[in-house]
């Protein structure tokens, strides 16, 4: 849902896509990305976490793994 609203087209997001390549997903994307996680789970993503992002998948394992503000 997130990732839907940061790209420009409307097909089917699947784990593997590359942000970029696939998704064509542009440095606004990433930074529209980067925000929306971050208020919809309450979640820290840092910058250098946000840049090393390049799949979906990748994206996913990230909100995972960060610190909840709910925790802190």
């Amino acid at each position: 849902e997130i990732l839907s609203k940061s790209l420009l087209n409307t097909k089917k997001i699947n784990e593997g896509d590359r942000l970029v390549d696939d998704l064509a997903l542009d440095s606004i994307g990433f930074v529209e990305l980067g925000t929306g996680l971050e208020e919809k789970y309450q979640i820290d993503i840092s910058d250098e976490v946000l840049e090393s992002l390049k799949t979906v998948e990748m994206v996913i394992d990230a909100v995972l793994a960060a610190p909840s503000y709910a925790t802190a």
